[in-house]
């Protein structure tokens, strides 16, 4: 984040004067540098985010609101004090849900004093909240629910109802945008600037990568490559994957000055059903072939509707219809880790044969099913190295339950269905918070076994291709070196090159003791710790269960041990990383 020099904040006047002093803001951070301090009109936006949808919601929603004239401020939460909510007269809230129903990461510390009881009552503040959810979660748009509850607890009026959106966002999320901005002109007399409100879902949020498709308008990427990364004899299968996106070229005008993606964004692939799992739906359901229905239903079944995963209406329906004492219980108590646990290896048409065979008829099941959305990746590839190309770094989900073979969606679709020369469609989602340093010359340090190694390959590729001078650090590992070291040629010569300035290795089943990234972190704290201390970047991709959470905690630890802190202050140092945006995470 820039900072104001002392110049600056001295010619600074008002409520924005002490507000941008507090925080360290310049007036483009604010978003007021098209407007007069004195006005008066203001609104006030923080968003919640975990992949950068809520983010680019609440960015366009920004925009909305200064082009009718409203001074604006649009705040990520994890730079947000709750001392100034005090001071604020319009706050919108635009936060996603992380996994199945938490807070996502740059909102847990806002979440944390908002909720702590000594944090003020805020009588009159008007708020509105916006969701962004899947679901296909039990605790669908928790984040945003709990918001809301929070702040109408705290004495704040809602001025519109919240709004819960699915994975298709963009028509509620504009309806919602307009309501609430309608309001606020009016109460402001800006009403007759409402002309200048225009459809949010045509806009694209600012980045510096503009892209132009979405899951209703996608691209057709070809498949150029697909290889098997790890060892035959592997306890997995990780795929590279290598798309041919010329397409996207021909809409820029081939201007190969313009990368058509960025390094730490997200490709989203939409998937096929498996033929096999359609067949088999089908059949349970007696759906007689070769008529005009079972054509339409194969359509609809391979292309438009979740049949694997289990949509939370779906379990409803089963729990009423098969009357199972266990799985009412479940419901009853809404304890979603519980279900989860119930569910885990069972498909729709697993549950339904389980409890409640031969009771649901096929129209109440399509009625209850999910749509078949985008799974995203991780983009492992520079498009300074490769320009008409996108790469992915995937494992395949394949595992045995009840004598019985599952695959997840996509990453099968992709590994089985899809062949080189194949077309597929897919678009690109911007995270803006997971990027390289501006200033080349800045250290990296990068923690990403397995599959987590994807964005640091795009992230290596993009030094290399750039001539950043700045070291980078890459701590990578898997369960054996022999099966499952992915890219390790690629590797090994970025590290004999010089462009991998350090290597850190953990393969947890090498070994009688199992070693993993984190324990390599503490084994080289020193050197990790000065590596900070330089202005260093700290990077995590991967397993937000476990791993994610014990490099936390590793990262704490070191910086304590190191920087001679105590815990309460190596927790301030890892919340300042995270608020300068040096500490950033790609978790799942």
């Amino acid at each position: 984040m820039t900072k104001d020099n002392p110049q600056q904040q001295e010619q600074t006047s008002g409520f924005f004067g002490w507000l941008k002093s507090l925080l360290g803001l310049t007036e483009i951070d604010m978003g007021l540098s098209d407007f007069d301090d004195s006005a008066g009109k203001h609104l006030t936006i923080i968003y919640g985010t975990q992949t950068g949808n809520a983010q680019s919601v609440a960015e366009m929603v920004a925009e909305q609101a200064k082009a009718i004239g409203l001074d604006t401020s649009l705040r990520d939460m994890e730079t947000v004090d709750i001392s100034i909510f005090k001071e604020l007269e319009h706050l919108l809230v635009v936060t996603s849900t992380f996994d199945d129903g938490g807070m996502p990461e740059n909102a847990e510390a806002l979440w944390e004093s908002i909720c702590d009881p000594s944090a003020p009552m805020l009588n009159g503040l008007k708020y509105s909240v916006l969701g962004l959810g899947d679901s296909t979660y039990l605790n669908f748009c928790m984040a945003g629910k709990e918001w809301d509850a929070r702040l109408e607890a705290l004495g704040c009026v809602s001025m519109v109802d919240r709004v819960d959106c699915d994975v298709d966002y963009e028509a509620p999320s504009t309806a919602w945008a307009q309501n609430v901005l309608t309001i606020i002109a009016k109460a402001y007399g800006l009403q007759d600037n409402l002309g200048n409100l225009t459809n949010l879902s045509s806009q694209q949020a600012p980045t510096h990568v503009q892209y132009t498709h979405n899951r209703k308008n996608p691209l057709n990427a070809k498949m150029l490559t697909k290889k098997v990364l790890t060892a035959a004899n592997s306890t997995k299968q990780i795929m590279h994957y290598e798309l041919d996106i010329s397409e996207l070229a021909d809409l820029n005008g081939n201007n190969d000055n313009m990368p058509l993606y960025a390094e730490g964004d997200a490709i989203h692939i939409l998937p096929k059903n498996n033929s096999n799992l359609v067949q088999d739906v089908l059949s349970y359901f007696a759906v007689t072939q070769a008529t005009q229905e079972h054509a339409a239903l194969v359509n609809q079944f391979t292309n438009e509707i979740e049949i694997r995963t289990p949509s939370k209406e779906l379990v409803k329906l089963v729990a009423e219809k098969g009357g199972n004492d266990e799985l009412n219980r479940l419901l009853a108590n809404n304890d979603p880790e519980a279900l989860d646990d119930f569910l885990w290896g069972k498909d729709s048409l697993t549950l339904i044969k389980t409890y409640a065979d031969k009771k649901i008829a096929l129209n109440e099941f399509k009625a209850v099913c999910s749509p078949l959305v985008a799974r995203a990746y991780s983009i492992s590839s520079s498009p300074h190295k490769h320009p008409h190309q996108v790469h992915m770094t995937v494992r395949s989900v394949r595992y045995n339950t009840a004598q019985k073979e599952h695959s997840g969606v996509a990453s099968t679709y992709l590994a089985d269905m899809v062949n080189e020369g194949d077309t597929l469609q897919c678009y690109f989602t911007s995270n803006a918070s997971f990027k390289l340093p501006e200033d080349g010359s800045l250290p990296i340090i990068m923690v990403g076994p397995g599959t987590g190694i994807a964005p640091f390959r795009s992230f290596l590729e993009a030094r290399e291709m750039t001539q950043a001078t700045g070291d980078n650090w890459l701590l990578f590992g898997d369960r054996n070196a022999a099966t499952d070291f992915i890219y390790r040629e690629e590797v090994e010569a970025m590290q004999a090159s010089g462009l991998l300035t350090k290597l850190s290795l953990a393969f947890s089943r090498d070994q009688a003791e199992k070693i993993y990234v984190q324990d390599r972190m503490k084994e080289e704290g020193a050197e990790l710790f000065a590596w900070l201390e330089r202005g260093g970047y700290f990077y995590i991709c991967g397993d937000a269960y476990r791993m994610a959470k014990d490099v936390d905690k590793a990262l704490h630890e070191l910086i304590a041990e190191h920087g001679k802190m105590s815990d309460l202050d190596a927790m301030a140092y890892v919340n300042k990383l995270q608020k300068q945006k040096r500490y950033v995470k790609d978790v799942y």
